[in-house]
């Protein structure tokens, strides 16, 4: 996409403001800023954050097996995530106060395609309550720990890669079952989630053997892919 750009030049501040038709289409959206150096950015008066320096290769001093081993010259962090409800339709204004100078030319906005999302609570986590209405919607008013899984865009959930009440262990990608876990946990999340945009799975003993792991918080770990 093209954004025209001007430059207002203070003391050692170069301010930069942009507009931008980019529309996020319903999906999230993230900023490169690649060819910058460092400073802050804000989008429609909305402050997208403070954006670092580049790394800078220096082998000098005491030994470190890691220093400079990777991003020699490469911003600290190159993608930000722009929230979709600060985007306006066309005309979106883009102000950068740069530091260091760069070039505004080369900032590009993304819309990564997420293909899917895990959830992980446990019994003792504090509920947050969800109030929604509608086809595929779900609704907690009760203060019942839950899973809640919802598609971007125009996906639904096609498919539950991992679903395990007990004691799993891992991260999103590489959760795996511990020795203490329903069995029917698969079979309860795709009948809450399969074909859906949003479900939720509550973890009360309707759904789960609540009686598993004694002396443990149990936990549901769960991972969706989206078509």
């Amino acid at each position: 996409m093209d954004i025209q750009f001007k430059t207002t030049t203070w003391t050692t501040i170069n301010v930069v403001q942009g507009y931008c038709g980019c529309s996020t289409g319903g999906r999230a959206s993230w900023i490169g800023y690649v060819a910058y150096g460092k400073g802050l950015a804000w989008l429609n008066g909305e402050e997208i954050g403070r954006y670092l320096h580049r790394i800078k290769c220096d082998y000098r001093g005491k030994f470190d097996p890691y220093k400079c081993d990777t991003g020699c010259g490469e911003p600290t962090q190159k993608w930000y995530h722009v929230p979709r409800s600060w985007f306006k339709p066309s005309r979106n204004i883009l102000i950068f106060f740069e530091e260091k100078g760069g070039d505004p030319t080369k900032i590009r906005f993304v819309r990564p395609k997420v293909s899917g999302a895990c959830a992980l609570v446990a019994e003792d986590y504090p509920s947050v309550r969800i109030h929604s209405q509608g086809d595929d919607k779900v609704e907690n008013k009760k203060n019942t720990p839950l899973a809640h899984i919802m598609c971007l865009g125009d996906t639904i959930i096609s498919a539950i890669k991992f679903a395990n009440f007990g004691n799993p262990s891992g991260t999103c990608g590489s959760y795996l079952k511990g020795d203490c876990h329903d069995q029917n946990s698969n079979m309860v999340v795709e009948k809450a989630c399969l074909k859906k945009k949003e479900c939720a799975i509550d973890l009360t003993e309707e759904n789960f053997k609540t009686n598993l792991c004694p002396g443990l918080s149990r936990k549901l770990a769960v991972e969706a892919v989206f078509r």
